[in-house]
C-alpha cells in the first residue's frame, strides 16, 4: 500500500517495480492506492475512497492521509489471505494503517521508509520539535520502528539514522534508483528541436516546484549568465507552491531567458533530459545529507550531466557517476564556479555519459533494488 498507483511519480515507479520483482519470484501482489478522479484504473488495483487534495495545506493532508487510511483497512475483505503487508511511507499516516492491517491478518509487516518523518520536515524547516506536528509523526516512526519485522530505506545515510532510533531492528537498504523503462520512451523531435535547435547552453530543472528544492539558487545562476553575457537558456518544468513566486522572481528581475515549460509527461521529460546540456537537481540546504532526490538518476540514466545542490549521499552517486558536479546548497559563489565547469567543458562531459548511462542501468536500477527487496521477503515468508 502506498501513494497514487499509476502515476509517474517516484513512489509509483517503486511499488510497480516491487510489484513485478514479487510476482517474478513467486509471490502473489494485491495493491491498495488511493481512489483519485481522473486517474486510468488498474484492474489489479484495489482502489480506497481518499478525500482529494484540494490544496496542499494541514487540513486537507490530514483528510487525504486519514480517508486513505481508513478506508484501505475496510477494504481488506477484498484481498484475501495476506502474508507480508508493505507499507511506504510518507505519507505517514498510512504506516499505521499497514500495522492494523498486519496485526488483522497475523501477517509480518515491512515499514519502507523512503523519507523519514518528521525528521525531514525539521530539517527542511517546515515545523520545529515543539509543535505538535512534530510529537505525532515521531510518535508514528517510533511506533512502526518498534512494531515492523523488517525495515527498509532507500540510502545508507537513513539505513544509519534508523540503527541510531532503533538499534536492535533489521534494517536493510532498498535503494530508490533508475527505472530502465525510462529509455523506452519515444523522443519528442517537436519539443527536441524546440530546445536544442537554438543553439545555446541548456540547462533544465524538471520536477516539484516546492518548498524541499530551493529553486531561487537556479535564478541566481541565469541572473550571473544574463550578467556575463552567456550564450544560455534556463528552463523550469513542473508546478508545485512556490511557482507563483518563482515566476515574479523572474518577472523582478527581467530574466528573459528563462522560461517555465509546466507540467510534462514521462515522454517528453525523456526528450528534455536527452536535448538539455544540463540537468540541475537541487535540495533546499545542506541538512538533508542522506535524502537522494530521485530525478538525478533519470538525468544520469539518460546521460546528461547534472548540476547538483546537495551533500551526503547523493553527492556520493553523482561523483560515482563521474557525469556532473556537486555544491553543498546555500553557497552561490561555488554553484556559479561548477555552473561556468559544465558550460566551458560540455565536450568533457560529452565523454563521460556512456559510462554514467551504463551505471545507473546496471548497479542504480530500480528494479535491481526491488529484486533485492523480492530475495528479503521470500527468506522472511518463509521462516
Amino acid at each position: 500500500m502506498g501513494d497514487p498507483y499509476l502515476i509517474d511519480n517516484p513512489c509509483t515507479k517503486r511499488v510497480r517495480a516491487f510489484k513485478e520483482a514479487l510476482r517474478q519470484r513467486g509471490f502473489e501482489v494485491v495493491i491498495m492506492a488511493p481512489a483519485i478522479k481522473g486517474i486510468e484504473k488498474d484492474a489489479e488495483v484495489t482502489y480506497c475512497f481518499t478525500v482529494p487534495l484540494r490544496k496542499k495545506n494541514v487540513f486537507y493532508r490530514l483528510a487525504n492521509g486519514l480517508s486513505f487510511a481508513v478506508s484501505s483497512v475496510c477494504s481488506l475483505r477484498k484481498a484475501g489471505k495476506i502474508d507480508i503487508v508493505l507499507t511506504t511511507t510518507p505519507p505517514a499516516l498510512i504506516s499505521m494503517a499497514g500495522w492494523v492491517m498486519a496485526k488483522i491478518k497475523h501477517a509480518r509487516l515491512v515499514y519502507d521508509v523512503r523519507d523519514i518523518w518528521p525528521d525531514v520536515a525539521l530539517e527542511m524547516g517546515e515545523f520545529t520539535e515543539n509543535s505538535i506536528y512534530y510529537k505525532i509523526f515521531r510518535y508514528i516512526r517510533d511506533f512502526m520502528l518498534r512494531h515492523a519485522d523488517l525495515v527498509t530505506a532507500v540510502s545508507d545515510g537513513k539505513v544509519s539514522r534508523l540503527k541510531e532510533y532503533a538499534p536492535q531492528k533489521r534494517i536493510v537498504k532498498i535503494p530508490n534508483g533508475f527505472d530502465v523503462r525510462f529509455l523506452e520512451n519515444q523522443l519528442n523531435g517537436e519539443l527536441y528541436q524546440k530546445i536544442k535547435g537554438n543553439g545555446r547552453f541548456t540547462c533544465v530543472y524538471t520536477g516539484n516546484l516546492g518548498l524541499a528544492q530551493g529553486l531561487k539558487q537556479l535564478l541566481d545562476i541565469a541572473r550571473r549568465a544574463k550578467e556575463e553575457g552567456l550564450d544560455a537558456d534556463f528552463l523550469l518544468y513542473g508546478s508545485g507552491a512556490e511557482e507563483q513566486e518563482l515566476r515574479a522572481y523572474v518577472r523582478e528581475l527581467q530574466l528573459e531567458h528563462v522560461f517555465f515549460g509546466g507540467r510534462l509527461s514521462n515522454q517528453d521529460i525523456y526528450t528534455v533530459l536527452k536535448a538539455a546540456d544540463i540537468s540541475f537537481v537541487p535540495l533546499v540546504n545542506g541538512n538533508l545529507k542522506d535524502s537522494i532526490p530521485t530525478k538525478i538518476y533519470e538525468a544520469l540514466g539518460i546521460g546528461c550531466p547534472v548540476l547538483l545542490a546537495a551533500e551526503g549521499d547523493a553527492a556520493s552517486v553523482l561523483k560515482e557517476s563521474e557525469l556532473g558536479i556537486a555544491v553543498c546548497p546555500g553557497r552561490p559563489e561555488e554553484l556559479w564556479d561548477a555552473y561556468l565547469q559544465l558550460y566551458r567543458n560540455r565536450g568533457q562531459m560529452e565523454r563521460l555519459k556512456n559510462y554514467a548511462a551504463k551505471l545507473m542501468e546496471g548497479k542504480y536500477s530500480i528494479q535491481c533494488s526491488a529484486r533485492m527487496l523480492a530475495e528479503e521477503l521470500w527468506g522472511m515468508w518463509g521462516e
